[in-house]
This record gives structure tokens, sequence and C-alpha cells, in this order.
């Protein structure tokens, strides 16, 4: 029984070998992402791009490569560092299709960094912002099973899906309960890491 980021990983596995313009993009992508990328580099080498740090670069070339004809699924390890490169994916992105018509495939797979030993800039999530942007369609898989379909789905869809990824939930094999916030808030890191200032 597959996990959720055996799940993921699978997806991206049997995307890649089913079209080679599936490409794979992030920072950490040739060295495994939390289990996520395992293996893909070796496999598909001409089909993995590390990028620098840059989020603007890694979002922006997600809109480059798919108006190119490719379906790149970008990987951001926390979702907190999506907004470092919001230009693209507010006033590019999501407008492109509607005002000229075309199809724009791309996947921001975005995680969200919950969980023990995380850091205060690492476990916000953004979603229910995104929720509220025309032009993208956000999923949220709760299952291996969800997980790996609306990754696939995604990928050999028409249009720009942000694609959120809980790391809390990366060892389970079952269903299960997704936050669903009220408002963006923080994780309580900051005052774990920093005690002394809190004291």
């Amino acid at each position: 029984m597959k996990t959720f980021a055996g799940a993921i990983n699978a997806a991206l596995s049997d995307a890649a070998a089913r079209d080679p313009r599936v490409v794979i993009c992030g920072q950490l992508v040739r060295f495994g992402t939390a289990g996520l990328t395992t293996g893909l580099w070796e496999r598909f080498p001409d089909q993995v791009i590390t990028y620098p740090v840059c989020e603007n670069l890694m979002n922006g070339t997600a809109m480059g490569l798919s108006l190119a004809g490719y379906r790149p699924v970008v990987i951001h390890e926390r979702m907190d560092f999506v907004a470092v490169g919001m230009d693209p994916l507010v006033n590019h992105i999501p407008i492109w299709p509607i005002k000229s018509g075309c199809s724009l495939p791309l996947v921001i797979l975005a995680l969200v960094g919950k969980g023990g030993g995380q850091g205060p800039q690492h476990s916000k999530n953004l979603t229910p912002w995104f929720r509220t942007l025309d032009g993208w369609t956000v999923v949220e898989p709760d299952s291996p099973v969800a997980a790996h379909d609306m990754l696939w789905n995604a990928i050999f869809g028409d249009k720009p899906v942000l694609y959120v990824a809980h790391r809390e939930f990366f060892k389970a094999t079952g269903r299960v309960s997704l936050p669903s916030p009220g408002r963006i808030g923080l994780c309580g890191a900051s005052r774990r890491h920093e005690a002394k200032f809190y004291t």
C-alpha cells in the first residue's frame, strides 16, 4: 500500500514515462525532495530540472515551459516561499489562458510544512488565499489514491493547478482529515524556536 509521498512519486514517475514533455522542476528535485522525487533524476535526467533558490524564476519558467509545449510540475518545498515568486502566480499565469484563450497546463506543487521541526517561516498554509484567486484550480488530496489521481489529472489537464500537499501526511496510507483554516496562521514554531524572546 502506497503512502502519500509514494503516491505522488508514482504519479510523477508514471507521467514522465508516458510523456517526455512532462518536466519536474524545483530546488532539490534531483535529490529526492522529501521522497517525492526519489529516483526520478536517475530515470529521467532530461526531464528533471534543478533550480537555484529563486522562486520568481521557478514560477515564471513554469509559464514559459507550458507555452513552449511542455507540461511542467514545479515543486516548492515550503508553501511560504511561493509568496516570494508571487508576480507570475498573480499577474500572468492565471490571466493568460483567459486573455488569450490558450491552454496552459502547469502544476505548482506546494508543500505545507506543518509538523515537528518546521521553523516559523516554514509552516504557513496559503491554500485559502489561492482559492479566492480567479484562474487557478486548487486541489488538496486527502488520501494516497487522491494524491496520485489529482496529480495525474493536473499534469495532463489544460490549465494551471495549485496542488497542495501536507507534509505531515506523507507517511499516511489512508484517508486523512485536511485542515480547513479560516485564516492563514502560524504554527507556533516561532515561540518554540525563539522561546527566549517569549519568556
